[in-house]
């Protein structure tokens, strides 16, 4: 199969070295390869790319790529693959939808692979002991084979860890701690060797940076923290990055180059994007991002702020490899390093009431599956 050897040879390579014109065909070859292909095994997105009269041949540039809202994988299940091994379900409060993403064994491996290598780049190819803000997960599946956005994207990271060490338990009364034994364990372990503090943004905000009773500790300065998740939480407290990374370096003694602020979403798992300090999201070879307007979907210059389109080379079982979600953001930085093309991204909010309507809503009627 022609996309999957595609997909192979790419992910084959370390995710920080294709030449600016290499990637580029890269990403255009692979396009053209993901829309024939779902196309042809996903009824749906082939009906819709036939009322569009659209065909591979019409990508020349990747402005080009069609890309769907983020907001469909909430109302419609798009499945490219009749035999899935498990249901990836969204994050969200019981009152909102969310997506169902089918995953197959495919699928699955080209998320574990793009996952560890990109994060590998950062912290080291050598294996470290990880420590999780977070209790340790009793069940993997619910009773209907599907696993939540939260366990799923916890459990990618976790491959590349040597050991695990969960940093909170639970009181009698159900409410969760930081265990002092696995704590002391955190402090002897970073005194020998580097280690990985590792959880969701407001997990690590509420449990270590912002907990008045976590006394500070020395981490050293080769160890690393990431975090992940979004930051809705501690927008809601009012809390910035720049108040979190003071917070961090002060309670773990840790540098702001090693705290690491991780974008990813359910609907593209795998391919995430790493942000250090204050530094906007790195952009990895395995993927391309673009600014739409919101409300002509024109691709927009590098500062101007518009909705984020992200196109990735990993997914098969579903038509998830490009993407316009209703996350708010512009390119920060793009410069020439050597013959390759650095490219950073930032996040600022989510469109107001994207939870009811969807960006879906903003493109035009025949735009929609």
């Amino acid at each position: 199969m022609e996309l999957k050897k595609s997909i192979d040879s790419l992910l084959e390579l370390e995710p920080f070295e294709l030449s600016k014109e290499l990637k580029s065909k890269t990403i255009l070859d692979l396009a053209k390869l993901q829309v024939e292909y779902h196309s042809k095994h996903c009824e749906e997105y082939g009906m819709w790319l036939k009322r569009k009269g659209f065909s591979p041949d019409n990508i020349k540039k990747i402005d080009d790529i069609p890309f769907l809202p983020s907001s469909i994988f909430k109302h419609v299940a798009l499945s490219s693959n009749p035999v899935s091994q498990k249901i990836i379900r969204s994050s969200g409060t019981s009152s909102q939808l969310k997506s169902s993403i089918n995953l197959d064994s495919s699928t699955s491996v080209n998320q574990t692979k793009a996952l560890t290598k990109i994060l590998k780049s950062f912290i080291g190819k050598n294996k470290k002991p990880f420590f999780i803000v977070d209790i340790e997960p009793k069940e993997a599946l619910s009773d209907d084979g599907s696993i939540s956005a939260r366990l799923a994207g916890m459990q990618g990271y976790l491959l590349a860890s040597k050991s695990r060490t969960y940093l909170l338990d639970q009181d009698e009364e159900g409410s969760l701690k930081i265990n002092n034994d696995a704590l002391s364990l955190l402090l002897e372990t970073s005194s020998k060797e580097a280690v990985v503090v590792i959880g969701y943004t407001y997990m690590i905000w509420q449990y270590l940076a912002g907990n008045n009773n976590f006394k500070a500790q020395n981490l050293g300065r080769d160890s690393h923290l990431i975090h992940f998740g979004g930051w809705k939480k501690l927008q809601n407290l009012k809390k910035s990055k720049t108040e979190l990374n003071a917070a961090l370096k002060l309670k773990l003694n840790i540098s702001e180059d090693n705290i690491m602020d991780i974008y990813g979403f359910t609907e593209q798992l795998g391919t995430v994007y790493v942000g250090k300090g204050e530094e906007g999201s790195l952009v990895s070879d395995y993927s391309h991002v673009i600014v739409r307007d919101t409300n002509t979907l024109k691709v927009l210059e590098d500062g101007e702020i518009g909705f984020l389109q992200f196109f990735s080379a990993l997914p098969m079982s579903y038509p998830g490899f490009s993407i316009l979600n209703d996350d708010l953001g512009y390119i920060s930085e793009r410069y020439n390093e050597g013959n390759r093309e650095v490219l950073k991204f930032k996040v600022l909010s989510r469109l107001e009431k994207a939870e009811e309507r969807g960006c879906g809503d903003t493109l035009p009627d025949n735009y929609y599956i």
